[in-house]
């Protein structure tokens, strides 16, 4: 089992209802051309038995309605809307929008279309200033932001036209059952957007708006019902940074119920995922609405009456990545800890596309160590061939409000094949464990930090694990604690890996996408306000007792922990003396484990495993 596998894995993803009741979704796999780098090709696809492509070029965000099925393609480095249509002949481009479009939704009789989209409006040459007066300036992912705010058009008769513009981005957007109007979700004001605020709103086909409920917190995911209602899901920051989502209600008169709460959408960690899928609230044939719930390590869908009922309808052995009912049946997107995304239908998988590309791989043994204040960590345990002791590697995972669990982590796999043993764990912070355990209470660096080393301990005393030759590594969040573990206990580790990491505060706070809101609603802390709560926090505030040889690994277009964390790291490594190497990526961002271009994800683990071999 070598990094080169990834060349061979297919992706499934975007699952939705096709012509005929058969699922309709999006196979990616990666091309290699001989004089090019290699890069993802998306195509869209269908399932009636056995796989049929409906395209050759690239398709994503596929939608079916009436006699035609809507896909987004580039045209000129803009996303355009295609429509390809059920008679047969060639797809044919619906818009041609200058600044393309950002996302879309069809009517329910087909004759409308909702368009995200920010106009005809072209951004300034990448060579030429750029002038701002609001915040956020730039986002992982997507660089600098346009200067125009993302406005809801409606396509009607051939012709796209404005319906409604306002001075903050429109987030979200759906069709009421009728047709005769939408509902979107929005900031009202410059400090809405910089703290996670939104409102939601109706508007009619005249472009009339009203504003419904909100102004305390994120709105996702707006659902109608049949009855004149709304289904979302929303929370005011009652926990800070940790504040889990509920589940409401709106009905008609205005009346609001929660109708559940908890992990809300797949927040388990994979990096063999390409793509999007369906996970927030969906009315089902029903009458109950289905939305995806990530609890104790797997991502479940949840079925719930408009009364507060509920019930789990995919079993707790697969990972939802997302759902679609076809003809009254419902279809996944699933996964476990050794397969990536297959088709399935109920506990019966339909379709495995990477069945002959990936090897038989060993299921992770789970892990439950009882800490001493009473709460148990859950975790998994990777173990190499052989009797051991075997060296191990202290893995930790992003966030921190997500998750390991039952879904794939190619590259855990790749460590233990190589003959390391690997542990990881979802301490205080992560979720699917109750609002309590994801509220890490503005305390980075101390219940985490207790969980994490209590878990290592523990395993290390049942596993057949060499206490001497322990490791540590992680990315973003994994990468924070990856830095505040080695100096905090310089003698506990041979070798670390920080990945895309942050170790001083202060400098994130300005120079992240996120960075102000995230580090308040975190640590409760501004640089002018309780700045010695910044430092403390941060690593670099420690950085002169790391001992450990430090591999940093960051990426220049990286803007959710900006590449000045990881430079700061090892240049202050370095001059301390401490074995460190900079393992410094061009053109990725944030995402370059889970998405980035192909080679490069995999000089990336090559890096890691041979720091791993040299150190540990």
């Amino acid at each position: 089992m070598t990094t080169d596998l990834l060349y061979q894995l297919r992706f499934l993803s975007d699952l939705t209802e096709g012509p005929a009741g058969k699922p309709l979704f999006v196979y990616t796999d990666i091309e290699r051309p001989e004089k090019d780098p290699p890069r993802y090709r998306s195509r869209l696809a269908t399932w009636d038995g056995g796989l049929r492509f409906l395209t050759q070029g690239e398709a994503k965000a596929p939608f079916w309605r009436g006699e035609y099925i809507y896909f987004t393609r580039k045209v000129d480095k803009a996303s355009q809307l295609f429509r390809l249509p059920l008679s047969g002949g060639e797809a044919e481009q619906v818009t041609q929008l200058k600044a393309g479009i950002e996302g879309y939704k069809v009517s329910p009789d087909g004759r409308r279309i909702a368009l995200l989209t920010r106009g005809e409006y072209e951004p300034p040459k990448p060579d030429a200033p750029r002038i701002y007066e609001t915040w956020p300036v730039k986002f992982d992912g997507r660089g600098l932001l346009p200067g125009q705010p993302r406005e809801l058009w409606l396509w009607e008769d051939g012709q796209a036209k404005p319906l409604v513009k306002l001075a903050q981005d429109v987030e979200d957007v759906a069709w009421s059952p009728a047709g005769d109007g939408l509902y979107f979700t929005a900031s009202s004001a410059p400090q809405e957007r910089w703290g996670w605020i939104q409102r939601a709103y109706h508007v009619g086909l005249d472009g009339q708006v009203n504003e419904l409920f909100g102004g305390v917190g994120p709105i996702v995911g707006l659902e109608p019902t049949p009855d004149g209602g709304l289904v979302y899901l929303a929370h005011a920051w009652e926990r800070g940074g940790g504040t889990e989502h509920k589940l409401h209600y709106r009905s008609a008169d205005g009346q609001v119920r929660v109708l559940a709460q908890g992990s809300f959408l797949n927040s388990v960690n994979s990096d063999v995922r390409i793509g999007a899928g369906t996970q927030t609230p969906r009315m089902g044939p029903d009458g109950r609405i289905y939305v995806v719930v990530t609890q104790e390590g797997s991502a479940r869908l949840l079925a719930v009456t408009l009364e507060g009922q509920a019930e789990w309808v995919s079993p707790a052995t697969l990972n939802t990545l997302g759902f679609a009912f076809c003809d009254h049946r419902l279809y996944t997107l699933s996964e476990d800890h050794t397969h990536g995304a297959r088709l399935t239908c109920g506990d019966e998988v339909l379709y495995d596309p990477n069945a002959e590309a990936l090897p038989s791989l060993p299921t992770p043994l789970e892990v439950r160590y009882k800490a001493p204040e009473g709460h148990t960590v859950q975790g998994w345990v990777l173990l190499p061939e052989g009797p051991g002791p075997h060296p191990v590697i202290l893995y930790i995972h992003g966030g921190p409000h997500t998750a390991f669990g039952n879904a794939l982590m190619l590259q855990l796999q790749l460590f233990r094949a190589a003959g390391f043993a690997v542990a990881y764990c979802n301490p205080r912070g992560s979720t699917g464990y109750g609002q309590d355990y994801t509220d890490l209470g503005r305390r980075w660096g101390d219940i985490d930090e207790q969980d994490l080393l209590g878990f290592l301990d523990h395993v290390l005393g049942r596993f057949p694990l060499d206490a001497n030759r322990v490791a540590v590594a992680g990315g973003s969040y994994g990468g924070y604690m990856t830095n505040w573990l080695t100096a905090r206990h310089p003698e506990r580790f041979r070798a670390a890996v920080t990945d895309r990491s942050i170790c001083n505060w202060t400098s994130f706070y300005g120079a992240a996408d996120i960075g102000p809101r995230f580090t308040y609603l975190q640590l409760g802390a501004r640089p002018w306000e309780n700045p010695e709560v910044l430092w403390q926090k941060s690593p670099l505030s420690l950085a002169h007792r790391v001992q450990t040889p430090t591999l940093v690994v960051h990426s220049e277009q990286d803007h959710r922990c900006p590449i000045d964390q990881g430079e700061t790291w090892y240049t202050v490594l370095l001059q301390r003396g401490v074995p460190t190497r900079f393992f410094r990526v061009p053109e990725e961002g944030h995402e370059l484990s889970r998405s980035g271009r192909p080679d490069r994800r995999i000089a990336r683990l090559e890096a890691y495993l041979e720091w791993f071999k040299k150190y540990l």
